[in-house]
């Protein structure tokens, strides 16, 4: 009986140890396979996060473009101002003049340039020019409507602009060289043009006229 007994209780101790062994190794499967679950979960967010900062935005897309669009204007303005302050231009003879209003015309990629006293008559045009008298014309009015705003002592204009209707801008720049008055025509088609737009290359006109007259 004794040995019975003992047999009895070692076996209901295996049976125990047994149990205990398989319900901690299935209580260890489910959380391996709790944390299994959770990484795949988590690899998946971190994929479309991924996805996400890798693709553009479309409101961040539609902001970038609406600031380009805003920025467009000031950048061409600016670069258009750096490029007329570094044309480069020789002094000594008239035909210099013809060359620097090329530059100016290039630059800006003006349709035309031209440099014209207060009576209307040409001193000199970019190559590109097409209808001289009519630009000349054009010029001519413009410093008689500069002359008439200036009367009774009212501020006289230092440029004046015309839009028409093809989206044409003609700029005058009216300056003074010595005694004289002269006018800078630059003629653009769909630029947008400022009042100054022309300021940086008067310094270079004023240069080649004056060693020219010397």
């Amino acid at each position: 009986m004794i040995l019975l007994s003992a047999v009895i209780g070692i076996g209901a101790a295996m049976l125990l140890l047994t149990a205990g062994y398989l319900f901690g190794a299935n209580r260890g499967y489910q959380a391996r396979e709790q944390l299994r679950g959770q990484n795949l979960e988590q690899a998946e967010e971190i994929g479309l996060l991924r996805q996400r900062l890798s693709l553009p935005d479309e409101g961040d897309e539609n902001l970038r473009t609406t600031i380009k669009q805003v920025l467009s204007p000031l950048i061409q303005r600016e670069r258009l101002s750096f490029e007329l302050s570094h044309l480069k231009a020789a002094t000594g003879r008239r035909s210099d003049l013809t060359a620097l209003l090329d530059q100016i015309a290039d630059k800006g990629n003006f349709s035309a340039v031209l440099l014209s006293d207060e009576e209307g008559w040409p001193l000199a045009s970019s190559s590109n020019t097409r209808e001289l008298d009519r630009l000349c014309a054009t010029a001519s009015l413009l410093f008689l409507l500069a002359e008439r705003i200036a009367r009774d002592s009212a501020p006289a204009p230092l440029s004046l602009m015309v839009h028409d209707e093809s989206n044409t801008v003609t700029l005058c720049r009216i300056f003074r060289v010595g005694d004289q008055r002269l006018s800078l025509t630059a003629v653009s088609a769909g630029a947008q043009l400022t009042p100054t737009a022309l300021d940086p290359a008067l310094v270079k006109v004023d240069a080649v006229l004056s060693s020219c007259d010397t």
